[in-house]
Protein backbone atom coordinates (compact mmCIF):
# COMPACT_ATOMS: atom_id res chain seq x y z
CA UNK A 1 0.00 0.00 0.00
CA UNK A 2 2.41 2.56 0.71
CA UNK A 3 4.83 1.95 -2.42
CA UNK A 4 0.99 2.22 -4.38
CA UNK A 5 0.81 5.59 -2.65
CA UNK A 6 4.06 6.26 -2.97
CA UNK A 7 4.50 5.75 -6.01
CA UNK A 8 0.68 7.45 -7.16
CA UNK A 9 2.36 10.95 -5.32
CA UNK A 10 5.54 10.47 -6.97
CA UNK A 11 4.28 10.84 -10.39
CA UNK A 12 1.71 13.89 -9.36
CA UNK A 13 4.96 15.87 -7.75
CA UNK A 14 6.88 15.20 -11.02
CA UNK A 15 4.37 16.42 -13.52
CA UNK A 16 3.00 19.42 -11.09
CA UNK A 17 6.33 20.15 -9.59
CA UNK A 18 8.95 19.62 -11.91
CA UNK A 19 9.15 22.58 -14.04
CA UNK A 20 8.30 24.59 -10.86
CA UNK A 21 11.94 23.15 -9.33
CA UNK A 22 13.86 22.80 -12.08
CA UNK A 23 13.09 26.73 -13.54
CA UNK A 24 14.05 27.69 -9.42
CA UNK A 25 17.21 25.42 -9.48
CA UNK A 26 18.12 26.91 -13.01
CA UNK A 27 17.81 30.25 -11.52
CA UNK A 28 20.27 29.51 -8.99
CA UNK A 29 22.82 27.66 -10.63
CA UNK A 30 22.98 31.27 -12.97
CA UNK A 31 23.30 33.14 -10.21
CA UNK A 32 26.62 31.28 -9.05
CA UNK A 33 27.73 31.43 -12.58
CA UNK A 34 27.06 27.68 -13.26
CA UNK A 35 25.36 26.76 -16.32
CA UNK A 36 21.23 25.43 -16.39
CA UNK A 37 20.54 21.81 -16.15
CA UNK A 38 18.51 21.36 -19.47
CA UNK A 39 15.04 19.68 -19.21
CA UNK A 40 11.97 19.55 -21.59
CA UNK A 41 8.91 21.11 -20.41
CA UNK A 42 6.54 19.31 -18.84
CA UNK A 43 2.61 19.48 -19.87
CA UNK A 44 0.73 18.83 -16.79
CA UNK A 45 -1.94 15.97 -18.06
CA UNK A 46 -5.70 16.88 -17.94
CA UNK A 47 -7.07 15.89 -14.20
CA UNK A 48 -3.81 14.48 -12.79
CA UNK A 49 -5.07 14.93 -9.69
CA UNK A 50 -8.14 13.65 -9.94
CA UNK A 51 -6.78 10.41 -11.19
CA UNK A 52 -4.02 10.06 -8.88
CA UNK A 53 -6.38 10.70 -6.03
CA UNK A 54 -8.96 7.92 -7.52
CA UNK A 55 -5.94 5.43 -7.63
CA UNK A 56 -5.12 6.11 -4.06
CA UNK A 57 -8.78 5.68 -3.03
CA UNK A 58 -8.74 2.48 -4.74
CA UNK A 59 -5.12 0.82 -3.24
CA UNK A 60 -6.71 2.11 0.62
CA UNK A 61 -9.99 0.34 -0.07
CA UNK A 62 -8.52 -2.85 -1.42
CA UNK A 63 -5.43 -2.76 1.71
CA UNK A 64 -8.34 -2.05 4.41
CA UNK A 65 -10.08 -5.08 3.08
CA UNK A 66 -13.54 -3.10 2.50
CA UNK A 67 -13.79 -4.05 -0.94
CA UNK A 68 -11.63 -6.93 -3.38
CA UNK A 69 -9.31 -6.67 -5.70
CA UNK A 70 -11.03 -5.73 -8.83
CA UNK A 71 -9.78 -8.03 -11.23
CA UNK A 72 -11.29 -6.73 -14.73
CA UNK A 73 -8.80 -4.09 -16.32
CA UNK A 74 -11.62 -1.80 -18.16
CA UNK A 75 -13.81 -1.55 -14.30
CA UNK A 76 -10.70 -0.55 -13.08
CA UNK A 77 -10.14 1.67 -15.75
CA UNK A 78 -13.86 3.25 -15.64
CA UNK A 79 -13.47 3.81 -11.82
CA UNK A 80 -10.24 5.92 -12.29
CA UNK A 81 -11.88 7.43 -15.18
CA UNK A 82 -15.25 8.11 -13.99
CA UNK A 83 -15.54 11.30 -15.89
CA UNK A 84 -18.83 12.83 -14.15
CA UNK A 85 -17.65 13.97 -11.40
CA UNK A 86 -14.14 15.28 -12.69
CA UNK A 87 -13.85 18.84 -12.41
CA UNK A 88 -15.31 19.56 -8.93
CA UNK A 89 -16.57 16.19 -7.51
CA UNK A 90 -18.25 14.86 -5.53
CA UNK A 91 -15.38 12.35 -4.36
CA UNK A 92 -16.28 9.16 -5.10
CA UNK A 93 -14.27 6.32 -2.90
CA UNK A 94 -14.08 3.09 -4.80
CA UNK A 95 -16.21 1.11 -2.32
CA UNK A 96 -19.26 3.59 -2.73
CA UNK A 97 -19.42 2.56 -6.14
CA UNK A 98 -17.49 -0.64 -6.69
CA UNK A 99 -21.02 -2.82 -6.96
CA UNK A 100 -22.38 0.03 -9.20
CA UNK A 101 -19.45 -0.49 -11.73
CA UNK A 102 -20.63 -4.18 -12.05
CA UNK A 103 -24.41 -4.28 -11.32
CA UNK A 104 -26.09 -1.03 -12.41
CA UNK A 105 -29.46 0.04 -14.74
CA UNK A 106 -29.67 2.22 -16.90
CA UNK A 107 -33.81 3.04 -16.60
CA UNK A 108 -35.40 6.04 -18.32
CA UNK A 109 -37.00 7.41 -14.56
CA UNK A 110 -32.97 7.36 -13.50
CA UNK A 111 -32.43 9.38 -16.58
CA UNK A 112 -35.13 11.43 -16.05
CA UNK A 113 -34.07 12.11 -12.81
CA UNK A 114 -30.21 12.90 -14.11
CA UNK A 115 -31.45 15.14 -16.62
CA UNK A 116 -33.31 17.44 -14.48
CA UNK A 117 -30.40 17.71 -11.91
CA UNK A 118 -27.83 18.08 -14.35
CA UNK A 119 -30.07 20.92 -15.74
CA UNK A 120 -30.71 22.37 -11.83
CA UNK A 121 -26.70 22.52 -11.37
CA UNK A 122 -26.48 23.80 -14.98
CA UNK A 123 -28.65 26.60 -13.93
CA UNK A 124 -27.10 26.83 -10.59
CA UNK A 125 -23.78 27.51 -12.40
CA UNK A 126 -24.38 29.82 -15.57
CA UNK A 127 -27.29 31.74 -14.47
CA UNK A 128 -26.84 32.20 -10.84
CA UNK A 129 -23.08 31.77 -10.07
CA UNK A 130 -21.71 33.29 -12.88
CA UNK A 131 -23.89 36.65 -12.38
CA UNK A 132 -22.97 36.92 -9.00
CA UNK A 133 -19.36 36.83 -10.12
CA UNK A 134 -19.40 39.80 -12.52
CA UNK A 135 -20.79 41.66 -9.60
CA UNK A 136 -18.03 40.64 -7.06
CA UNK A 137 -15.45 40.95 -9.76
CA UNK A 138 -16.40 44.68 -9.99
CA UNK A 139 -16.64 45.25 -6.63
CA UNK A 140 -12.85 43.76 -6.52
CA UNK A 141 -11.79 45.96 -9.07
CA UNK A 142 -12.50 48.95 -7.14
CA UNK A 143 -9.19 50.27 -5.13
CA UNK A 144 -9.17 50.14 -1.76
CA UNK A 145 -9.68 53.72 -0.83
CA UNK A 146 -12.72 53.77 -3.48
CA UNK A 147 -15.05 50.82 -1.64
CA UNK A 148 -17.26 51.91 0.71
CA UNK A 149 -18.17 49.59 3.87
CA UNK A 150 -21.78 48.84 1.81
CA UNK A 151 -19.66 47.68 -1.33
CA UNK A 152 -17.24 45.46 0.74
CA UNK A 153 -20.01 43.71 1.63
CA UNK A 154 -21.49 43.75 -1.56
CA UNK A 155 -18.60 42.06 -2.83
CA UNK A 156 -18.13 39.50 -0.13
CA UNK A 157 -21.58 38.45 -0.10
CA UNK A 158 -21.62 37.76 -4.18
CA UNK A 159 -18.51 36.17 -3.48
CA UNK A 160 -19.56 33.63 -1.14
CA UNK A 161 -22.80 32.89 -3.03
CA UNK A 162 -21.10 32.72 -5.97
CA UNK A 163 -18.61 29.98 -4.44
CA UNK A 164 -21.66 28.19 -2.94
CA UNK A 165 -23.81 27.81 -6.39
CA UNK A 166 -20.45 27.40 -8.24
CA UNK A 167 -19.84 24.05 -6.17
CA UNK A 168 -24.00 23.63 -5.74
CA UNK A 169 -24.13 23.45 -9.30
CA UNK A 170 -21.11 21.33 -10.54
CA UNK A 171 -21.77 18.58 -7.76
CA UNK A 172 -25.67 18.62 -8.95
CA UNK A 173 -24.43 18.08 -13.03
CA UNK A 174 -22.10 15.65 -11.65
CA UNK A 175 -24.65 13.63 -10.08
CA UNK A 176 -27.38 14.08 -12.59
CA UNK A 177 -24.68 12.77 -14.96
CA UNK A 178 -23.91 10.01 -12.97
CA UNK A 179 -27.87 9.22 -12.53
CA UNK A 180 -27.68 9.25 -16.93
CA UNK A 181 -25.31 6.28 -16.54
CA UNK A 182 -26.68 4.34 -13.75
CA UNK A 183 -24.59 5.21 -11.19
CA UNK A 184 -26.03 6.56 -7.89
CA UNK A 185 -23.44 9.44 -6.41
CA UNK A 186 -23.19 9.87 -2.38
CA UNK A 187 -24.91 13.56 -2.15
CA UNK A 188 -21.67 16.10 -0.45
CA UNK A 189 -22.94 19.08 -0.56
CA UNK A 190 -25.35 19.40 2.07
CA UNK A 191 -25.55 23.13 3.76
CA UNK A 192 -21.59 23.79 3.82
CA UNK A 193 -21.95 27.32 5.30
CA UNK A 194 -24.24 26.19 8.34
CA UNK A 195 -22.03 22.34 8.69
CA UNK A 196 -20.98 21.61 12.32
CA UNK A 197 -17.94 20.31 11.16
CA UNK A 198 -15.13 20.48 8.56
CA UNK A 199 -16.52 17.07 7.26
Amino acid sequence: MVSAIGFNLLLLSFFKYSNFLIDNLNVLLRAFGTAAIPFPKVHLPIGISFFTFHCISYVVDVHRQVVTVQKKPIDFALYVSLFPQLVAGPIIRYHDIADQIAHRSITVDGLVVGIRRFVIGLGKKVLIANTLAITADQVFAIPPAGLSTGLAWLGITCYTLQIYFDFSGYSDMAIGLGRMFGFHFLENFNYPYIARSVR
